[in-house]
């Protein structure tokens, strides 16, 4: 299963979901996308948005100042 990680810490909400989507649309099944953002509002609408999408799984967790979402086709 191949990672790949998108680093959206210190960008702004519309453009950060824009990003994540663009790399969402991207992702093979197979692969697993590691998203960081610094917003918890992000993370929110990240986990409903993902949530929503069929075969997707979503981890969120807190790394220090910034949090991480393991994405998985």
């Amino acid at each position: 299963m191949a990672s790949n990680e998108l680093d959206l810490r210190g960008v702004v909400l519309p453009i950060c979901l824009l990003k994540c989507k663009t790399a969402l649309m991207g992702m093979d099944p197979r692969e697993e996308l590691d998203i960081l953002v610094s917003d918890p509002h992000v993370v929110e609408d990240l986990v409903k948005i993902i949530k929503r999408s069929q075969g997707m799984a979503v981890r969120p967790r807190r790394e220090g100042d910034h949090y991480r979402l393991r994405i998985s086709g």
